[in-house]
């Protein structure tokens, strides 16, 4: 018999005060309790390094290692080439390299390509919605995403079907995911954003698609849940969540603590942990310290945001060939006072990760480590 979300049901069963000290996932493996009570641990004394990534060889890493001689702790991957749609950025044997072999923090969020016309998926497809300015985009409709019997509700339930078994493939080595779908719903930019009350109340019942396939259908056991809704309207139950994240682009770019984010998002979460699932610039612990921003990690974005780029996106290298710090969101002196922060939590600090454990092979390739 097909499996279908059960709405009532659903937010009956959610309908009990937030406890933010318990991962929402029922039965959590031993290896997401035991991230999640590091990460409770860390709130207002430690700062979790991260970084994302995207192209296979991992430029970004080279730019901390020359630096710092270190990594960050969270490493953010993506689903973005789940289904094929999405042009063959499939990143999940690197995730899951990242995840088992080397002993780091997992995080992956959802670029997720949907189709511009229904009938031929595989002519165009995108995230970005049919009114932003970006070249490729979809006029693919969250309502009808969310409606019984719409060829689009029958693409979505296909395509978090596809994620979830994807996240059995790290259940299956115990590798635990920081899971951030749906992200920055607050914008238009997105097919699933929150352009009206109707796309509202569609991407909250997406939302709580997701969680109850991967919950209830699934039962996914090494899911910690990130909601990147960044509105108090967009805002879903926190019994479906154990991390706020936000996402933090400054027009001019700056390494102050982001209190005043801090405060209002903290305010409408039930006291769940915060982090800055995406910024343009890591905040300045002295800073976050003296503000009171307990972010608990911080996950720059990939390409310029931290290296130095030239036409059409090409990283610009030094005399040696490697990729030098971007001055606009990071130099190495910032770098190298960061990443000796006894608050800073980077690979090297992960409390249970064998030492002995190997880098990313994309730095012992460019680097001949």
């Amino acid at each position: 018999m097909e499996y279908k979300t059960d709405f009532a049901a659903l937010e009956k069963a959610l309908n009990h005060p937030a406890d933010p000290d318990r991962l929402v996932t029922e039965n959590p493996s031993p290896n997401t309790r035991r991230l999640f009570e590091f990460l409770k641990e860390c709130r207002g004394k430690k700062y979790i390094s991260g970084q994302q990534y995207l192209f296979k060889n991992e430029l970004e890493d080279i730019v901390y290692y020359r630096a710092c001689g270190k990594l960050p702790a969270i490493r953010g991957y993506d689903f973005m080439g789940i289904s094929g749609l999405g042009g063959g950025y499939d990143q999940i044997s690197r995730a899951l390299e990242w995840g088992r072999d080397c002993g780091g923090i997992l995080t992956m969020c959802w670029h997720w390509y949907a189709p511009d016309d229904m009938e031929n998926i595989h002519n165009k497809s995108s995230f970005y919605y049919k009114d932003t300015e970006y070249p490729n985009k979809t006029s693919f409709d969250i309502i009808r995403a969310v409606t019984d019997g719409t060829p689009e509700n029958d693409f979505i339930i296909r395509e978090i079907d596809l994620v979830a078994e994807a996240m059995k493939v790290f259940e299956r080595e115990d590798v635990p995911v920081l899971w951030r779908p749906l992200h920055e719903a607050n914008g238009g930019w997105f097919w699933w954003g929150c352009r009206n009350e109707q796309c509202t109340s569609a991407y909250k019942k997406l939302w709580y698609t997701i969680f109850d396939r991967f919950m209830n259908f699934h039962k996914l056991t090494n899911v910690i849940w990130v909601w990147n809704g960044q509105n108090i309207n967009t805002a879903v139950n926190p019994n479906t969540f154990d991390v706020v994240g936000e996402d933090i682009y400054p027009e001019i770019p700056t390494h102050a603590s982001q209190i005043d984010k801090f405060r209002e998002v903290t305010g409408y979460t039930s006291g769940k942990l915060a982090a800055l699932s995406e910024c343009g610039s890591i905040p300045d612990p002295d800073e976050m310290a003296r503000d009171g921003a307990e972010w608990l990690w911080w996950l720059p974005w990939w390409g310029h945001f931290v290296y130095e780029t030239g036409e059409r996106g090409k990283p610009l290298l030094d005399d040696m060939d490697y990729p030098k710090p971007n001055p606009t969101y990071m130099n190495e002196e910032f770098l190298r006072r960061v990443f000796s922060d006894e608050r800073v939590v980077t690979l090297e600090d992960i409390p249970w990760r064998d030492k002995s454990m190997p880098l990313p092979s994309a730095l012992r390739k460019n680097m001949a480590l």
